[in-house]
């Protein structure tokens, strides 16, 4: 007898320990739903940022590309500057991500939009003179 007492007494054992780690693990779920859903929230809200920010920037992009095709003056210019030679000039716009040169010369006529890296073409001309 003394046996079956010993044999109930490890199943209730075994089975308290079971439901002690059931509850733990649902308790683990719950935390780990609830984590996930905070991540969820912050990813979904960072990436709406994201798709804001990148609209504006092609939007800025796309007004000053088509006021430089329409020979009017860009509208987001961060720095301006003003090269002068012997026959004219070159204002040079540079936007976010974009540069727009006019030239005003008597050999070079015109509005380019380039990227940021690009550089004034009759500026190299000149030093090839």
């Amino acid at each position: 007898m003394a046996e079956k007492n010993e044999d109930t007494k490890t199943t209730e054992t075994e089975e308290s320990v079971k439901e002690i780690y059931d509850k733990k693990n649902v308790k683990d779920e719950e935390f780990f739903e609830a984590k996930k859903d905070k991540k969820s929230l912050f990813n979904r809200i960072m990436n709406i940022i994201l798709w804001v920010v990148l609209i504006v920037w092609m939007a800025i992009c796309l007004i000053d590309f088509y006021n430089a095709k329409t020979k009017k003056e860009p509208i987001f210019c961060l720095k301006r500057e003003t090269v002068n030679y012997n026959d004219g000039t070159v204002d040079t716009c540079t936007g976010l991500g974009y540069k727009i040169f006019n030239y005003k010369r008597k050999s070079f006529k015109g509005i380019e939009y380039g990227p940021f890296w690009a550089k004034d073409r009759t500026a190299e001309k000149e030093v090839e003179k």
